[in-house]
C-alpha cells in the first residue's frame, strides 16, 4: 500500500499539487512560477509546479506500490537474525496477501489515474501555451499592420500639406501677376504695351516654376531642424575669422528657405540673404530674414569692395557652368574683406550613390563636381589657404559589415557609405 509515513514520498502533498493544479486550468488563473526544467517541453514552462517534480514523486509512490505485500532486504538487522526475521516476515506476508493484493491493485490503479491526470493537465496547458502563443502572433501581425497603415497615412498627410502649400502659394503668385497685368492694362488704355510693359511680363514667366521648386525642396532636401544642424558645422569658422558683426557681415548666395540666415541670427551674427525665388524669399522675410530677391551676380557685382565678413553658398555651384563658377569665386573675393572667408558647399560625387544616383534627383543640377577641381578654381581667383571639408557620411547601420571579407567591405565602404557632401573653403589674404 501506499505508505503515507514513508518520508521519500507525500501522499497528500501531490494530491494536493494535482487539485490545485485542475483547479487553476479551470479557473483559467495565470500561472504564478517560472521555474522550469531545460528538457521540458514547449509550452510547460510556465506551470507553478515542475513537471519533473510530480513525474518524480510518482515514480517514487510507484516503487512504493506494493509496500506491504513484498519482502524487504532487512540489511539494518545483523546477520545472526535476519534469517529469522525474513522467515517470520513471510509468514506474515502469506497470511496478509488478503488484504495486500488488494491494496496494491488499489495503489496501481490510482497511480495510473494520477498519471492520466497529469498528462491530460500537460496536454491542456500545452495547448493553452500554443493558443496564447497564436493569439501574440496575430496581436503583433495586426499591430505590425496598423504601424504600417499610420506610417502610410503620416506620408500621405505630408504629401497633402506639401501640395497645399505648393497650391497656396502659386494661387499668391498668381494673384500677383494677374494685379500687375491688369495694372499695366489700366497704365496703356486706349494704347497697346509699353517694350517696358512687355520685359516686366518676360521676366515674370522666369518666375513660375518658383512654388514648384519650393515644394520639391520641401520634400527632398529634408527638414528645417536637420539642415541647421548640418550648418552648424560652420559657426566656429565664422568666430575664428571675426565674419558676421556689423562692419563684416555674412552674405548667403541662394539662401533658400533661409536656415542658415536663421541659425545666424539666433548667434547674433550680421547676415543677409539674396535669393532670385520670389516665393523663398517672401517665405524667409516672413521670418524676419532680410533676403533680397534678385541675381546674385546682379547683387554682387553692386557691392563695393571689401564690405563683406563671409560668403557662403550651399548646394547652389551645382547649378552653374563652370564660367559662372569662376565667375562667381572673382565676385566673392572682391567683395570680402582681408581675412574674410568663402564657403560653398555641393554634394560629393565621390561618394558613387551620390555621384551616379542621389545627385539626379534634382533636375536643375547641371553635373557633379569634383573636389580638388573646385579647390583649384578657389585658388585660381585669389584665395588662399584653401581646404576641403567632407561632411554627412552615411549612419554606422548603413556600412557593410567588416567581420567577413574586411578588406572587400571596407573598401566598399570608402565608396559607397563615405560623405555626401563636401565644402570648398578659402580665406581671402
Amino acid at each position: 500500500m501506499i505508505e503515507t509515513k514513508n518520508p521519500r514520498i507525500d501522499v497528500a502533498q501531490l494530491l494536493a499539487l494535482v487539485q490545485t493544479e485542475i483547479d487553476r486550468q479551470r479557473s483559467g488563473q495565470p500561472q504564478t512560477d517560472s521555474a522550469t526544467d531545460g528538457c521540458q517541453p514547449a509550452g510547460e514552462n510556465n506551470n507553478p509546479y515542475e513537471w519533473t517534480q510530480l513525474a518524480s514523486t510518482l515514480d517514487i509512490a510507484q516503487q512504493n506500490a506494493d509496500a506491504g505485500s513484498r519482502i524487504s532486504t532487512y540489511l539494518n538487522y545483523r546477520k545472526s537474525i535476519r534469517w529469522l526475521v525474513r522467515g517470520v516476515g513471510k509468514l506474515i506476508l502469506y497470511f496478509g496477501r488478503v488484504i495486500t493484493v488488494p491494496q496494491r491493485d488499489f495503489n496501481n490503479a490510482s497511480l495510473h489515474a494520477l498519471r492520466i491526470t497529469l498528462n491530460g493537465i500537460r496536454d491542456m496547458n500545452r495547448f493553452v501555451d500554443q493558443t496564447v502563443h497564436r493569439m501574440d502572433t496575430r496581436v503583433e501581425q495586426l499591430d505590425q499592420r496598423m504601424n504600417s497603415r499610420l506610417a502610410e497615412l503620416e506620408r500621405r498627410d505630408q504629401e497633402k500639406d506639401h501640395l497645399i502649400g505648393y497650391l497656396k502659394s502659386t494661387l499668391t503668385m498668381q494673384e500677383r501677376r494677374v494685379a500687375l497685368f491688369l495694372d499695366e492694362a489700366r497704365r496703356c488704355l486706349p494704347e497697346t504695351f509699353t517694350h517696358e510693359q512687355l520685359q516686366s511680363f518676360v521676366t515674370e514667366k522666369g518666375h513660375l516654376l518658383d512654388s514648384l521648386y519650393v515644394t520639391f525642396e520641401d520634400k527632398f532636401r529634408g527638414t528645417r531642424e536637420e539642415i541647421r544642424e548640418r550648418l552648424s558645422v560652420y559657426l566656429p569658422l565664422l568666430d575664428e575669422a571675426g565674419a558676421g558683426t556689423a562692419g563684416r557681415p555674412v552674405l548667403d548666395i541662394g539662401s533658400g528657405r533661409g536656415e542658415w540666415l536663421e541659425l545666424l541670427h539666433e548667434n547674433n551674427l550680421t547676415a543677409r540673404g539674396v535669393d532670385i525665388n520670389e516665393t523663398l524669399a517672401s517665405q524667409c522675410r516672413q521670418r524676419g530674414l532680410e533676403v533680397e530677391i534678385q541675381d546674385a551676380f546682379e547683387y554682387l557685382r553692386s557691392l563695393p569692395d571689401g564690405c563683406l565678413g563671409a560668403v557662403t553658398g550651399f548646394h547652389i555651384i551645382e547649378h552653374l557652368p563652370m564660367e559662372t563658377q569662376l565667375e562667381l569665386y572673382a565676385e566673392s573675393n572682391r567683395v570680402l574683406v582681408t581675412g574674410g572667408l568663402a564657403i560653398f558647399e555641393t554634394p560629393n560625387p565621390q561618394n558613387l550613390l551620390v555621384g551616379a544616383c542621389n545627385f539626379y534627383a534634382d533636375p536643375t543640377h547641371k553635373r557633379p563636381l569634383y573636389p580638388e577641381t573646385q579647390q583649384f578654381f578657389l585658388e585660381y581667383r585669389g584665395f588662399s589657404r584653401v581646404e576641403l571639408k567632407y561632411l554627412h557620411p552615411h549612419e554606422a547601420g548603413a556600412r557593410l559589415p567588416e567581420n567577413e571579407a574586411p578588406e572587400l567591405a571596407s573598401r566598399l565602404n570608402d565608396l559607397l557609405s563615405c560623405a555626401r557632401d563636401y565644402a570648398v573653403i578659402g580665406y581671402k589674404p
